[in-house]
């Protein structure tokens, strides 16, 4: 039989926990609280708007009694659903089969949080100079909504770590930047009409359709002309209106129309810069023609002037902006990484970036300066029997027992 990692225990209480994001995570944050406060450390909840999920944040000062400076582990609670997937085991139960550790959450990210559960006990026995900090958050799963709060809550407490390592899935390689994640939402009004009378009304469905084309010229424009960041795989900004509906029937000019788009920046895109490209495109562009329309069909209808270009209208939802990471190759977190994953070498290759977005972007806009580093590969997480190499635990264990090093020394 496989040895089992020392941590195991943790993976599978945390993983028999079905914390599917926007469901509740309370059994989950209220067992952690419990266990941090057997050892006299204090709990610090935020709670989002319905108060069924909660982020965790715990301070272990160092000897002085300092809570400032030091290093914040961090990582997501929640996992995505299992519905429809094809899974050989129960993805709540881990199984343990050739080496792997197979269960939802094993990757992407139980077994990081639960690592740093399991060395506990040593960390509360130590003499620290440099205070260890803990979060744990809600939500990251639908475009990090949960870390926020938890860092304004941090913000008025006047708590500053210096570093945090978020352990996503990276297979303990220190990730230097990833990608933003905007997602937004245009809802498109128009006027209703029989669609033999078509130039009576104001096709919604239309001007949704060139506000796509808007977003596909867009990316095409970012792939050949750039900006470029050569660190990513794919090496520009991406685009995407994923999402669209509208229209009632085939011969109804379409009142309403919704589309949803993705984003994905490198650094050198900020949000502010996507939602004046998105806005001024929805606002200066196909809105006034929309209103153009609605005139020409009150001339054309008899309607009374103003009447139809009241009911026309355009919306703009900015549903979720996740920052992107972009750490130097200097800063002093990515040192600080390449010692605990005692991988020097980190520091003398070209930077590793990645498309996918996490909390770390978050932390490094809130003045903390952040890398990825956590067991398991990316491309495991989300699908069907998700697993983790039981060494990629253990990698992580050891890493674990430098942190509580560094925060002794």
């Amino acid at each position: 039989m496989t040895d089992l990692p020392a941590s195991y225990p943790w993976i599978e209480k945390l993983v028999s926990l079905p914390t599917i994001a926007e469901t509740s995570n309370l059994e989950l944050i209220q067992l952690v609280a419990a266990e941090f406060e057997k050892y006299g450390f204090e709990p610090h909840l935020t709670y989002s708007d319905d108060a069924q999920r909660a982020n965790l944040f715990v301070t272990v000062p160092a000897a002085d009694g300092s809570q400032q400076g030091g290093l914040v582990i961090s990582g997501h609670t929640d996992v995505v659903p299992v519905e429809g997937q094809p899974w050989d085991t129960d993805p709540f139960t881990p199984t343990v089969k050739d080496g792997k550790i197979f269960g939802r959450g094993v990757a992407d990210m139980k077994s990081y949080l639960a690592v740093a559960l399991w060395l506990l006990p040593e960390i509360a026995r130590a003499q620290l100079t440099k205070p260890l900090h803990f979060a744990f958050t809600y939500d990251e799963e639908i475009a990090c909504v949960g870390a926020p709060r938890m860092l304004e809550d941090l913000k008025k407490r006047g708590i500053k770590p210096d570093f945090a390592i978020i352990g996503e899935p990276s297979s303990m390689y220190p990730i230097a930047a990833h990608k933003g994640a905007h997602r937004g939402r245009a809802t498109f009004t128009g006027v209703v009409k029989h669609g033999s009378l078509a130039p009576h009304g104001v096709n919604a469905v239309a001007a949704a359709g060139k506000f796509i084309a808007f977003i596909e010229d867009l990316a095409d424009s970012w792939l050949e002309k750039g900006p470029f960041d050569e660190g990513f795989v794919t090496p520009t900004s991406t685009a995407g209106a994923n999402f669209v509906r509208g229209g009632l029937q085939y011969n109804i000019v379409g009142e309403t129309a919704v589309v949803e788009y993705d984003f994905r920046t490198i650094p050198a895109t900020t949000t502010d810069e996507v939602v004046k490209l998105v806005e001024q495109k929805l606002f200066e562009n196909l809105l006034p023609e929309l209103r153009a329309k609605a005139e020409r069909a009150e001339r054309l209808s008899g309607a009374e002037p103003g009447s139809l270009q009241e009911k026309v209208g355009i919306t703009h939802e900015l549903l979720a902006a996740v920052p992107a990471l972009d750490t130097a190759k200097d800063d002093a977190v990515l040192a600080l990484g390449a010692q605990l994953v005692d991988r020097p070498e980190v520091l003398s290759s070209d930077l590793v970036k990645v498309t996918y977005g996490t909390e770390a972007g978050q932390f490094q806009r809130a003045g903390i300066n952040a890398i990825v580093c956590g067991p398991g590969d990316i491309a495991q997480a989300h699908g069907a029997n998700e697993w983790v190499e039981i060494s990629q635990i253990e990698e992580c264990e050891r890493f674990m027992q430098r942190v509580l090093d560094w925060a002794q020394s």
